[in-house]
């Protein structure tokens, strides 16, 4: 008799609110190439780091300095601060940026050992661009090549 008493209070815990729903994916970002006439008309001149995708060309997807980070979207140039506290890549850039709007992450890839041609140094990494929540909008390996200007 016992047992049947406690089977309601067992289904109305049942009934209680549940665990909030789980978030919306995060909607995709394809970053284009930043060009020659990109870098002139906003002047992204500097010391750094270029990321160019595996098999993507030689136009760079994400330039990175030592004060922001650099992606071009939908004909748009974005710019996304440094984070001050993340690890230094050669030439002053950053491993991580963080903006109101993205969350962009270069990672270098394990064992990635850097190779160096005169001042320009080499390096395989990986690009990770992020919405606010942490969820990816976009991943990609390639390299770095990191020079002073």
């Amino acid at each position: 008799m016992r047992r049947l008493a406690l089977a309601p209070v067992f289904l109305l815990a049942a009934c209680g609110p549940g665990a909030p729903p789980p978030p919306p994916p995060a909607s995709t970002v394809q970053p284009e190439p930043i060009t020659y006439p990109d870098i002139k008309d906003n002047e992204l001149y500097g010391a750094g780091c270029n990321f160019t995708p595996e098999g993507g060309g030689m136009s760079a997807l994400a330039l990175a300095q030592e004060g922001e980070a650099i992606i071009k979207v939908k004909g748009k140039i974005e710019r996304i601060p440094a984070d001050k506290k993340s690890q230094i890549l050669p030439e002053t850039a950053r491993t991580r940026y963080l903006g109101p709007d993205r969350i962009l992450l270069l990672a270098p890839l394990p064992d990635a050992k850097p190779t160096e041609n005169g001042v320009v140094k080499t390096l395989a990494t990986s690009l990770t661009i992020m919405d606010p929540l942490g969820r990816i909008q976009f991943f990609a390996k390639g390299v770095v090549q990191c020079k002073p200007m």
